[in-house]
């Protein structure tokens, strides 16, 4: 079935606007996708049918103006990030119904580039890079071809077909790749601002499940496992367990009987030399935070010391966190290390003793029990985490059959005895206040994927967990985390990775692209970008002084810092070798359309037969000389004159005429 070329233009179309429909995701509404799809693929059917525009200008305009009206009702006016991409959208339905010239195709590749320009303040991942590689591509294809296609309509047969839009297409792709060195060169050369230009703040129904910095179990019925990543962490010196991987996010205080909340008590935070701090840390962290997780920082236990390139603070406990969570992917390293045991203040043991004063008595006699066998904390402590590692406790992200809609603390330490991590954490601090042990709850992340071809840790929000910090005379803060060990080796629950996990094989190469990606796009400030001009700086001059530079030393401990400018040498040097084979290429190409290129290769052709000269002329005496019938050689003469001197040379003829010449030479003793 041989399709109209007329088809081009509202498949392009259709095209983009699948591609932007992908970068916008979830961001668009249902009502305003099935418009897209209704006016796309109206435009597709008038284009086989030569139907189009579909109803009156008037009438789509109205249609237009509809649309415009309901995303501002529908998603609400100042809600102008969900409101803009209905429009958009809307729009791009509206438009396909009138595609019939170079105007329209480029009034609707406007609309896809605004489209992505909303898309950009969701995502900017490696997916969305190509995604909008892609776009670009197809913009500009269209571009080039309707111009053409406008020149087909109102002629009795078609000028240009398929064939000749896949040379376009072929050329566009070419000219793509052209301009990817040259993107990346202007890049790396224009001035970066300190901060983003724009900020925009995702809306409260794209929360995710994952970290919480308040502990409220009995108000979830369900716990959905999210796999999205929460933050990626390179660790120096590597370690040898994930088993030990306790990510703090935040620490709890204060338990008001149905939430935990931070709430930190008063106290003096002593402030030590940072030298001092480096030294005595065990381990280092460069984490990349993915953006909108949260305004925590995390870390290992305990962080001694943070480099971070804008405003945090650190609480008195050690807790870190921004003023607001991040819009972009946030770098920051931590230096970690044991914190030295110290005497609790009056003002932490009281925080960390506090009960609610309408705590269940059975609850209370409960914690009484433990003190049994002695009162000693250490031991007390021991025999409830006995108690909670027992046989008649399970792990599960669902609450018991019996409770739909959520089960209290009191349901669960009493009688289900089945819960995920929140439960276990919340009843284990709350046993340990009644016992009179200081006790305070933290939540983060436990475990961790490796990465060997990055040498990286992934941390999902699946990771995420709850556990406690008990206090005791002589040793200070110690980890306790009753969370049973089932769950360690079960399902994507939270805190579920007590093993070194490895990221599956098929997406190992897949993520190390995004950290990259991360790395040298997203986290190029203006500090990386004068350190990286200033290391090019460098080996030029070293190249000018007649020094050979190093190419091993910029790599070394590379995830450490920026690349240098060595390690973009096989990069622009591949860069250059492709700019100058499309060169070659699109030189090549363009000099075929020229009639004087077919000419010289006509003169060139009878050269290989004995022509000494290619005077204007001179062939009519070389005929005479050639041994050859009078129809082959009337035809050869046909053929030259029609490229030599003829008003059109052609590469059909050009061929023929080739063909005929290496026939003579086969057949006869001509020789060059």
């Amino acid at each position: 079935m041989n399709l109209p070329i007329r088809l081009a233009a509202p498949l392009l179309a259709a095209a983009m606007g699948s591609l932007l429909l992908l970068a916008l995701g979830r961001e668009v509404a249902v009502w305003a996708l099935l418009a897209w799809f209704l006016g796309s693929g109206l435009s597709i059917l008038g284009a086989l049918r030569r139907r189009l525009p579909w109803f009156g200008g008037r009438q789509r305009f109205f249609l237009a103006l509809v649309g415009v009206i309901a995303a501002a009702v529908v998603e609400g006016w100042g809600n102008w990030l969900p409101m803009l991409t209905q429009m958009v959208i809307w729009l791009l339905a509206v438009k396909a119904l009138e595609l019939r010239s170079q105007r329209d195709l480029y009034q609707m590749a406007a609309l896809t580039l605004l489209g992505l320009g909303i898309a950009a303040w969701l995502r900017v991942d490696l997916i969305f890079a190509f995604l909008l590689l892609a776009t670009l591509y197809f913009a500009l294809l269209g571009l080039m071809w309707q111009p053409l296609a406008d020149v087909n309509q109102g002629l009795a047969g078609n000028l240009f077909q398929w064939r000749d839009f896949a040379r376009i297409a072929g050329f566009t792709l070419g000219f793509v790749f052209l301009l990817l060195p040259l993107a990346a060169f202007f890049f790396f050369l224009l001035p970066r601002t300190p901060t983003p230009l724009w900020a925009w703040a995702p809306p409260a129904q794209h929360a995710r499940s994952g970290f919480s910095p308040e502990l409220a179990p009995d108000s979830v019925s369900q716990l959905a496992s999210d796999s999205a990543i929460a933050f990626r962490a390179q660790i120096t010196p590597p370690p040898s367990a994930v088993g030990s991987f306790y990510w703090v996010g935040a620490i709890l205080w204060r338990d008001d009987g149905r939430d935990w909340l931070p709430d930190p008590p008063k106290m003096k935070q002593g402030h030590a030399d940072s030298a001092a701090l480096e030294t005595t840390a065990t381990s280092r962290q460069e984490i990349v935070l993915s953006p909108g997780n949260s305004r925590y920082l995390f870390a290992l236990p305990v962080p001694r010391r943070v480099e971070l390139g804008q405003s945090w603070h650190q609480e008195a406990d050690g807790v870190l966190h921004l003023d607001k969570a991040p819009d972009l992917p946030l770098r920051y390293t931590v230096w970690s290390g044991p914190a030295s045991p110290r005497p609790l203040s009056a003002a932490e043991r009281a925080a960390a003793l506090q009960v609610p004063a309408n705590t269940d008595p059975a609850i209370r006699a409960l914690a009484r029990s433990f003190t049994a066998g002695g009162s000693d904390s250490a031991a007390v402590a021991q025999r409830i985490m006995a108690w909670f590692h027992g046989s008649g406790f399970h792990y599960s992200l669902q609450s018991p059959a019996g409770y739909p809609d959520g089960q209290s603390m009191g349901d669960f330490l009493l009688h289900t005895h089945t819960g995920f991590c929140e439960f276990y954490a919340g009843g284990l601090a709350l046993l340990l206040r009644l016992d009179g042990i200081p006790a305070r709850v933290v939540t983060g992340y436990h475990g961790g994927e490796y990465n060997p071809v990055g040498h990286y840790w992934i941390i999902r929000q699946s990771m995420a967990h709850a556990w406690v910090q008990a206090w005791f005379p002589g040793r200070g803060w110690v980890r306790l985390d009753a969370t049973p060990a089932a769950a360690a080796a079960g399902s994507a629950g939270a805190g579920s990775n007590t093993t070194r996990d490895l990221v599956p094989a098929g997406q190992q190469w897949w993520d190390w692209l995004q950290w990259q990606w991360i790395n040298m796009v997203i986290d190029l400030t203006p500090a990386k970008q004068r350190a990286l001009w200033q290391q090019a700086g460098a080996q030029l001059a070293s190249l000018a002084h007649w020094h050979a530079p190093s190419l091993h030393a910029a790599w070394k401990e590379q995830w450490q810092r920026w690349p240098s400018a060595s390690s973009f040498r096989p990069g622009l040097l591949a860069g250059a070798v492709l700019m100058l084979a499309f060169l070659g290429i699109a030189q090549h190409y363009w000099r075929r359309r020229q009639p004087a290129y077919w000419r010289r290769r006509a003169r060139r052709h009878l050269r290989r037969l004995g022509l000494g000269t290619g005077h204007p002329g001179a062939e009519v005496a070389f005929w005479s000389t050639l041994p050859l019938p009078a129809s082959t050689l009337q035809r050869l003469q046909d053929l030259y004159r029609e490229q030599r001197y003829g008003p059109a040379p052609t590469a059909v003829q050009d061929r023929q005429l080739a063909r005929h010449v290496q026939a003579l030479h086969r057949s006869t003793n001509c020789r060059f």
